[in-house]
């Protein structure tokens, strides 16, 4: 085995690894059940993780943790924050709390009353008074409604798909997003699979819009049928369910905008809240040929009645 055969499939096993700790959050996740999914020893398992993704691997489950609990708090109101730990995989309130102030650098809530636009309001008296808040915050949201905004609520089948990982990017890092494209280009292309516009190109977030900094993110490419997966590149499942799709035309960065509306007003208004499954945006053109430079694409929300 060459080094470069050696470097991508230590890539592979751990990406596995990683969908592995993503799926189940909320059981324990033991470091022989982890290490097993990749095939690696646990005993090397822990080094080797840290060497690829440049973060300990019980860090890792920490965060991934807490950014769950972030967004079950802002958009589940009616569960205690103890519900939410809990189901988020945190055996007590105390390693919880610990957590918390470790990852976030401030308590939990504090957090939330900046969350809430410095309000003095705790996670109790936020879950007892959502609807207030949340009216609050639409009085005071300082973007204008999307006027020509349309969206269709559907409900999807699953979607199989080849992705490429990036544990920490920016989300308006176009160009290394663009590299991670050309990368599946060339990996599927001699195989002569990708057939646009049957084959669909899509990016797929793994961290949930409404936390600062970088995201987690697969970019994919659906073809016929799926072929051998290989070091940087593997198979994985997309969620179906119901869904509300935004079509736009437009700079990359409206995108984001869009979804600041969506998830601060639009949900309020029509009665739904967003689920937690995959959000992603199916790319339906080369911008670089479109006149003005614009991206044609979908959003993919995944939402759930109230």
């Amino acid at each position: 085995m060459t080094k470069d055969q050696s470097i991508r499939e230590y890539y592979f096993r751990i990406n596995k690894s990683i969908d592995f700790i993503k799926s189940n959050l909320d059981q324990e996740l033991s470091l022989e059940n982890i290490a097993s999914v990749s095939n690696f020893s646990k005993y090397h398992y822990h080094r080797i993780f840290k060497s690829v993704t440049g973060i300990p691997l019980n860090e890792y489950i920490i965060r991934a943790r807490i950014e769950r609990v972030l967004f079950f708090v802002k958009n589940y109101p009616h569960k205690t924050i103890g519900e939410i730990a809990f189901e988020c995989g945190f055996a007590t309130m105390s390693s919880f709390t610990r957590s918390f102030k470790e990852i976030q650098k401030v308590t939990a809530e504090e957090w939330n009353v900046n969350c809430t636009n410095g309000k003095n309001w705790s996670l109790e008296i936020m879950t007892e008074n959502y609807l207030a808040i949340k009216i609050d915050v639409i009085k005071n949201c300082l973007m204008i409604k999307e006027k020509a905004i349309k969206i269709e609520i559907v409900e999807l089948p699953e979607i199989e798909a080849m992705y490429v990982q990036n544990l920490d990017i920016d989300i308006h890092d176009s160009t290394t997003y663009s590299g991670m494209f050309e990368r599946l280009h060339r990996w599927a292309g001699p195989e002569n699979e990708i057939k646009f516009p049957e084959s669909k190109a899509l990016t797929v977030f793994r961290t949930h819009h409404n936390l600062s900094g970088n995201v987690k993110t697969d970019v994919c490419l659906t073809l016929p049928y799926a072929l051998q997966e290989e070091g940087f590149i593997a198979d994985l499942t997309i969620s179906g369910g119901l869904y509300a799709v935004i079509h736009k035309e437009s700079a990359i960065e409206e995108c984001f905008a869009s979804l600041e509306y969506i998830f601060e007003v639009w949900f309020v208004e029509n009665g739904y809240q967003p689920d937690n499954r995959d959000f992603y945006i199916k790319h339906l053109n080369d911008p670089q040929t479109h006149p003005q430079n614009l991206h044609v694409f979908e959003m993919y929300i995944p939402i759930k009645h109230l």
